[in-house]
């Protein structure tokens, strides 16, 4: 049987990504995405993480309360907090992640170029059919 582990969000973020380096020197960003549930019934906060080109991505084009394209796939994983305690993370590793940004303006040009075009009558003896 195949598997399939990939998810698809859009959200808000609720702080800067915070940008830093593995001891490899491999790029690391973790941010945090509000995104709300279909029907607009509440909203969930989903950890993100991303690696090399798509932490600098997030580090150059995102910061607080931007709105994002994530896409990746669900990691869990467990960890031992300084207590000694077992714990475990639930987050999304993106695989792209892009600003999704949609402005009044761009939607009223779009309208407006659409209402601009003009829909040419053919007469009926020119219809293929």
């Amino acid at each position: 049987m195949a598997n399939l582990n990939r998810i698809i969000l859009i959200g808000k973020l609720l702080d800067n990504p915070e940008v830093r380096s593995s001891m490899e020197g491999t790029g690391i960003a973790k941010f945090k995405l509000s995104v709300t549930r279909f029907g607009g019934a509440g909203s969930d906060v989903v950890d993100i993480v991303a690696w090399s080109n798509q932490a600098e991505t997030a580090g150059r084009e995102l910061k607080q309360g931007d709105m994002a394209l994530v896409e990746g796939r669900i990691q869990i994983r467990s960890f031992t907090n300084q207590a000694g305690e077992r714990n475990w993370a639930t987050e999304v590793v993106a695989s792209d992640l892009k600003p999704f940004a949609f402005s009044k303006k761009a939607v009223a040009t779009a309208a407006a170029k659409s209402s601009d075009d003009e829909i040419e009558e053919l007469p009926e003896d020119d219809l293929p059919f």
